[in-house]
């Protein structure tokens, strides 16, 4: 009986050693993930968090005067629709105006799948929203064919 005593014995010593490996190796991974989560978050001085706003801000701008000329030419489209020069289905090619010599004139191009168009309009008031800020000027198709001109 003390051969059978001897090997309960080294087979409880062995557990022992398997729950503190697997144990220490919990403790262990969990020390790790800890250490780079706090490590990886470092604290932002009141500096950086200014830096960080304006940086936002101006992107936040940017971004608002982009939407606001592509405003512009979404209106130009749809006045031109309105007034049945171009078809429903109709689609901006360039969601950019471009300026022009003349002051507060835009251009914007237009296209379909059997045609082009440039679309020119005047900016008389600063509300996008509004249909009558955007009158049109001319519309033409890229073979110059002029399909509108508004009288001087």
């Amino acid at each position: 009986m003390s051969e059978d005593q001897t090997d309960i014995a080294a087979l409880s010593r062995e557990w022992l050693a398997a729950r503190v490996v697997v144990i220490g190796g919990f403790a262990i991974a969990i020390a790790v993930a800890l250490y780079f989560a706090f490590r990886s978050a470092p604290a932002e001085t009141p500096e950086a968090q200014a830096a960080a706003q304006t940086q936002q801000a101006a992107a936040t701008q940017e971004e608002a005067e982009a939407s606001a000329e592509h405003q512009l030419c979404r209106m130009e489209l749809a006045n031109a629709q309105n007034y049945g020069l171009i078809p429903q289905f109709g689609r901006l090619s360039d969601p950019n105006p471009q300026k022009t010599d003349i002051q507060g004139r835009y251009v914007c191009q237009a296209a379909t799948q059997a045609a082009k168009y440039t679309i020119a309009a005047d900016l008389v008031c600063r509300n996008l929203a509004d249909p009558h800020c955007v009158a049109l000027y001319s519309v033409t198709q890229d073979d110059g064919t002029v399909l509108y001109q508004r009288q001087q």
